[in-house]
């Protein structure tokens, strides 16, 4: 049974309308657009004391004005402590994206997104875009973190971090190759170092330097081509547009000469060159953008995060908001390791079956649980921990398929096939009979050799389970 709950939420005359999607639960009333009376522009600023339950509060208010989905958020705390039935919020391109559903509390005032039982991720998904096809579980599992935020003491803990999650899991039996790209040249020597140092436990580890263009930088990616790409640096979000700032080890070296030229780093990311990034990967799994406001839209933009997922990538992790560097560390410490221990899980489960399905949201619990309870904080009090937000692709969780034991070229080839069916599917094929659309799927991919894992509904959907 599928366990996610998903509430569609979008702008109308500067109102709110929601409704309910889909629910583990019999909803009344749930399927009808209802005004929900709530504006980003209304919520108290995060300096003030109570703003975090504040919002909160507001958020639950706002759709408890919806009956049918008052009585989805009953029936979700009625839900036992062994389930989990997550909750996403599904937004279309809409000022909505800047309201912190995330800090959503219940009748007891207290976090549902700090609650294991049902954390919170918002999904996309964007009519006539390109559907997701599954993923292939290749092992190892292909990491690549690119950090250099300029100014930021102390980066070498995010390798540490990253480090000590990829032994672990190597430990539990699931390969991982590292792959860093570094831009202050100090923290590169010592990682090269203590690779150097250590051949054997830190096998499969490679550092290099970021390049001195995006353009170069971009490339280095495409070419190692990870399964989850990692970012650790800072991000801007505002009405010139969103992207990524990095610092080149010319950049590092300048800055700590105090010249005063170098406040910045010299590469910048747009929103656009991550998105055509993404959608470049030849089989992508999750992007973590470990960067200040990397979720966060307004001024008519939606945010950097959104526009990825938009474009077909299947999930990304962003913040929200600007976020401290210790709060970043403790992210990265709590999420990988629960991250490649579900890819384990799926994994094994791929032993037994065809495919399975992963949820990346229940890990999102553990990342932000982690960062309320830094220092002491209070919940309440504190919006550090609601800033990580997930996004989603699509209405039904992410599938895996075993690997097609083939090389990447021709794994490309089929892929791009298969989409290309799949548009065509969705499109002209309309007019055809269902008949008539599973005799051209037969006829251009079962003769192209396309392995029937990546084909392709009748209606041009991918959302059925590795082609069962």
């Amino acid at each position: 049974m599928n366990e996610r709950t998903i509430l569609s939420v979008d702008i109308l005359d500067d109102d709110l309308i929601a409704s309910v999607v889909r629910a583990p639960f019999p909803v009344h009333g749930g399927r009808a657009l209802g005004r929900v009376k709530l504006r980003a522009d209304q919520l108290p600023g995060l300096d003030t004391q109570t703003a975090v339950l504040a919002r909160g509060r507001m958020v639950r208010d706002a759709l408890r004005q919806h009956q049918g989905i008052s009585g989805v958020l009953d029936s979700l705390s009625q839900t036992l402590p062994t389930q989990v039935r997550p909750l996403f919020v599904m937004l279309n391109p809409s000022e909505a994206e800047l309201i912190n559903w995330e800090m959503l509390c219940d009748s007891n005032e207290q976090f549902v997104a700090l609650d294991p039982r049902w954390p919170i991720a918002r999904i996309i998904d964007p009519i006539n875009a390109p559907s997701r096809l599954p993923g292939e579980l290749t092992t190892p599992v292909r990491l690549m973190a690119v950090i250099s935020a300029l100014g930021i003491a102390d980066q070498r803990k995010e390798w540490e971090l990253l480090r000590d999650a990829v032994l672990a899991a190597r430990q539990t039996g699931l390969p991982v190759l590292l792959k860093l790209l570094v831009g202050d040249s100090a923290l590169h020597t010592r990682i090269r170092d203590e690779i150097q140092q250590d051949p054997a436990g830190l096998a499969d580890i490679e550092v290099a330097a970021i390049d001195e263009t995006a353009a170069r930088l971009t490339q280095r990616i495409r070419q190692w081509s990870p399964n989850i790409l990692h970012f650790f640096c800072h991000g801007h979000a505002g009405s010139a547009g969103q992207w990524l700032e990095l610092a080149t080890a010319n950049d590092h070296v300048q800055f700590a000469a105090h010249d005063p030229g170098t406040l910045a780093g010299s590469i910048n990311l747009p929103s656009q060159d991550l998105v055509t990034l993404g959608a470049s990967l030849g089989n992508p799994w999750l992007m973590v953008l470990n960067c200040c406001s990397s979720g966060q839209g307004g001024n008519g933009l939606q945010s950097m995060a959104n526009q990825v997922v938009s474009a077909g990538f299947p999930a990304v992790v962003a913040m929200m908001e600007p976020v401290e560097a210790n709060d970043a560390y403790e992210f990265t410490r709590a999420f990988y390791p629960e991250a490649l221990a579900a890819l384990l899980r799926a994994r094994d489960e791929l032993k037994q079956r065809a495919s399975t399905t992963l949820e990346w949201t229940p890990i999102m619990f553990h990342a932000r649980s982690a960062i309320s309870q830094l220092g002491n904080r209070d919940a309440q009090a504190s919006p550090e921990w609601s800033l990580p937000v997930l996004y989603v692709r699509g209405v039904e969780a992410q599938v895996f398929i075993r690997p097609l034991g083939i090389e990447q070229a021709k794994s490309d080839e089929f892929r791009i096939r298969a989409e290309t069916t799949a548009w065509w599917l969705r499109t002209a094929g309309q007019q055809f009979s269902e008949a008539e659309r599973i005799e051209a799927l037969e006829r251009t991919l079962a003769e192209k050799g396309v392995p029937r894992a990546l084909w392709p509904s009748a209606d041009g959907s991918f959302e059925h389970v590795g082609g069962q």
